[in-house]
């Protein structure tokens, strides 16, 4: 029925992942990306802390005590001043962002791995049609975002003002600190503020990816004839399949049948397993094998040489080597010479021949 209706009710293949991920469609947490680089730039500025204060307080140092602006009238002192003050908080700053945004790329390949998709950032008609943007916004995969946005924020208003509540003695004596010891206090509690947010922004942004691995998956879904004409295309036509398989099966056995009645011996294994094979001085600087088989070729190899007169020895290690290693129509390994040799030599004997 499922087939029927054209449900999509199978797995995804493997290539139907990959050409979903050439494609830049891929399971990932933009709330995950987000807060791990909030995770990184607030480890960054605790541990910048130190140095970046001590920039700018030289720096106001140097600008409150006129060292560039000895005249406030002068144009040329207030530009000066400008550009000294804007010189050093790049300085101190962008190293902080550079940070950042190494984070940030380290964040996505954490979660989708190395990719560039030339396809995803080919400009589509689709993307910047209204209708489609409206959707999106108003649809029902929007309302579900909105009212999980507002559920995240409900959750780390209420974190942060319960923190604020339990800080509520320490805040009400801070006026009586001298300045340093008011900064240290308010940085202790905006440190343990941002670890508590952080904590609860990580474990719902974990939670929102394995939602978007899940619904991943799920969108990827193929219906049974999807999956049939996929395997069609990447393994061919089944019926065609089998019917190629068929005409090697009689070619096999046609080289068979015209192969085995010249061979000089058929060793086999003996159960699985049969190889003829033949030897002409004349002709030959080794001997050959002509024909070889497992199973069911192997059986009917024994048959033909039965009706033909053909000798058949029984070496199960020999027989299995020259099956793995020999091809037909090539001449047999000088490693086999001495074995191979053997045997023909006994043939020889029961047939009352001379060799070759």
């Amino acid at each position: 029925m499922a087939e029927d209706l054209g449900e999509k009710t199978e797995e995804p293949t493997q290539k139907r992942k990959d050409d979903a991920r050439e494609k830049g469609n891929v399971a990932k947490s933009q709330d995950l990306s987000g807060v791990l680089l909030l995770i990184g730039g607030t480890i960054t500025l605790w541990a910048a802390s130190g140095w970046l204060m001590g920039g700018f307080t030289v720096m106001l140092e140097q600008v409150l005590a006129g060292q560039y602006a000895p005249d406030v009238t002068s144009p040329d002192s207030v530009l000066a001043t400008a550009n000294y003050a804007a010189v050093t908080m790049a300085r101190y700053v962008l190293p902080v962002l550079l940070i950042a945004w190494a984070v940030a790329i380290l964040m996505n390949v954490m979660q989708i791995g190395i990719l560039f998709s030339p396809q995803a950032i080919q400009p589509k008609l689709s993307k910047i049609n209204p209708l489609n943007g409206f959707k999106r916004i108003f649809g029902l995969s929007g309302l579900v975002k909105v009212l999980m946005d507002t559920m995240k924020v409900a959750i780390v208003v209420t974190v942060s003002v319960l923190t604020i509540k339990q800080y509520n003695d320490r805040i009400l004596v801070m006026p009586y600190l001298t300045a340093l010891q008011g900064m240290a206090e308010l940085g202790r509690m905006m440190v343990d503020l941002a670890i508590r947010v952080l904590a609860v922004l990580l474990l719902l942004a974990l939670l929102d990816f394995v939602y978007q691995k899940w619904k991943h998956q799920r969108d990827l879904r193929m219906t049974k004839q999807e999956v049939k004409d996929e395997m069609k295309q990447s393994d061919g036509d089944p019926e065609v399949k089998r019917r190629r398989m068929q005409v090697q099966q009689q070619v096999a056995m046609q080289r068979v049948s015209s192969a085995v009645p010249d061979a000089d011996v058929v060793v086999t294994n003996p159960e699985h397993i049969s190889v003829a094979i033949k030897y002409d001085s004349d002709r030959m600087h080794a001997p050959k094998v002509v024909a070889k088989g497992a199973d069911y070729l192997a059986m009917r190899i024994r048959q033909i040489a039965i009706t033909h007169s053909v000798p058949i020895i029984e070496r199960k290690p020999l027989a299995r080597a020259l099956y793995k290693q020999v091809e037909v129509g090539q001449e047999v390994p000088p490693d086999f010479y001495q074995a191979v040799a053997e045997i023909l030599a006994y043939v020889y004997r029961l047939s009352g021949r001379q060799a070759g």
